[in-house]
């Protein structure tokens, strides 16, 4: 029996190694080529662009892991079945579920170890790509420019572009916010722009057929049309690193947003209360005539003067509804920031726990595509995968709307198709083959000979 266990693992492991290299490099091959971009086009060093490689790979391990798991099962138990060592080991009153066992705390055991994963190094390393791609688009400006995005952090410029050629370098309606200490605050809007090196340590923005707007004051603004029209900025010829202590919520544990969680409820339940006090107040008001709360000096007025009462009521109780509008609008930024990380935190460990739900499903599928051999379990893999985050991602979007709850929408793919595989689980151990499948090999054969 252990031996039957140690050769069901056995063959798991190569495919599940195999799937793990498969998927990362089809991940990374979006992530390649924004790289080889910096390399050729942007000058940004060899060795940088390796470490922000080396820096992403994590957050694809996270995902990778579990279509790994998928992938692996469907492969090995679909290559046993399709030697019959399943319909052996059945005729030796062997069931379905030893062979499964090994591969079940296999599992298992990288779930526990993705939850640590999650939460111990993937936060750190998402920072540090953050922080390096930050500090190289301080050493190469351009490096920073993204079409359709403002870019502030170059040495007191704004600067937006709606299109970028990164061949020629060349771009397009630009429009410059310029704010020198001391001096008026400028826009310069160009039809066409382009970055030159200077020196070493300096760059040019050369803009091309413009105009710039100098604000004066609170309404004097001069205008100023211009054929060519050049800015100087600064680049640093090393890379500096800084550290920034702010974090997003795929860079902090379950922890640290657990209380950010913390404080962002406490914020909506005092908002709350100051806006339950202030409705009531303001329908006390209301109810006074406005008479109660308004300002002292108020209080000159005629008692039959019924305008200025009317006025002064009026404004009091605009202003107290615009301070209730006030809260309430600071109350739901807090609260979609709650969902917001109660999806990250709820996501740190659904996903990993789909390690275990893909076995469920993966062995009745694996031993029902017993002809198809290794592509068609890689294709069967990519079909549930595929579903499965079509699910997460939807239920996401749901949870940040506030339509389902943070906990159901990330684990509903879990629980759906963690059902499904339970049913084709028993199924295979009551009949054996799950779900009808044909077979692939004698299908490609005819589709040849028609062909031919």
């Amino acid at each position: 029996m252990r031996k039957l266990q140690a050769y069901a693992l056995k063959e798991f492991i190569p495919p599940f190694l195999l799937s793990i290299c498969v998927f990362t490099f089809v991940m990374l091959l979006d992530k390649l080529l924004d790289l080889l971009d910096m390399i050729v086009t942007k000058g940004v060093p060899l060795r940088t662009v390796a470490e922000i490689f080396l820096l992403l790979l994590p957050s694809m391990i996270a995902v990778v892991i579990p279509m790994a798991v998928l992938a692996g099962i469907l492969m090995a138990f679909g290559r046993m079945s399709g030697d019959l060592e399943i319909t052996a080991m059945k005729a030796s009153g062997v069931g379905i579920l030893t062979p499964t066992v090994p591969v079940m705390l296999f599992s298992l055991l990288m779930a526990v170890l993705l939850v640590v994963f999650n939460n111990r190094i993937l936060p750190d390393a998402n920072h540090m790509a953050k922080n390096l791609i930050l500090d190289v688009g301080l050493l190469r400006p351009t490096a920073r420019i993204i079409p359709g995005m403002f870019v502030d952090d170059i040495e007191n410029l704004r600067i937006f572009v709606s299109g970028k050629d990164d061949i020629t370098g060349e771009l397009r309606d630009v429009v410059v916010q310029q704010q020198v200490p001391g001096q008026p605050e400028r826009t310069i809007t160009a039809m066409t722009g382009r970055m030159q090196p200077v020196s070493a340590n300096r760059m040019r923005l050369v803009l091309s057929d413009g105009q710039m707007q100098e604000l004066e004051g609170d309404s004097i603004c001069r205008t100023l049309d211009f054929s060519v029209y050049t800015l100087d900025m600064a680049q640093s010829e090393e890379l500096t690193r800084r550290e920034r202590d702010s974090r997003g919520d795929r860079e902090m544990s379950a922890v640290e947003m657990t209380a950010m969680v913390d404080s962002a409820a406490a914020e909506v339940t005092a908002l709350d209360d100051s806006i339950s006090i202030l409705t009531r107040q303001l329908v006390l008001q209301a109810a006074a005539g406005g008479r109660i709360f308004v300002p002292d000096s108020s209080s000159t007025l005629a008692a039959g003067d019924a305008r200025g009462w009317y006025t002064l009521s009026r404004n009091a109780v605009a202003r107290r509804s615009g301070e209730i509008r006030l809260l309430r609008d600071r109350a739901e930024s807090s609260i979609r920031t709650i969902r917001k990380y109660r999806v990250e935190i709820e996501k740190k460990y659904s996903i990993p726990f789909a390690c275990i739900i893909f076995v469920l499903i993966g062995v009745p599928l694996g031993v029902s595509t017993r002809q198809g051999g290794a592509g068609i379990g890689l294709a069967v893999s990519l079909v549930i995968i595929l579903v499965y985050y079509v699910f997460l991602i939807a239920g996401e979007q749901l949870a940040d709307r506030g339509i389902v709850p943070p906990a159901l929408a990330m684990w509903a793919p879990n629980i759906l198709i963690g059902a499904l595989g339970v049913h084709l689980m028993i199924r295979s151990i009551r009949e054996g083959n799950p779900v009808p499948m044909p077979d692939f090999r004698a299908l490609m054969k005819k589709f040849s000979r028609e062909r031919n």
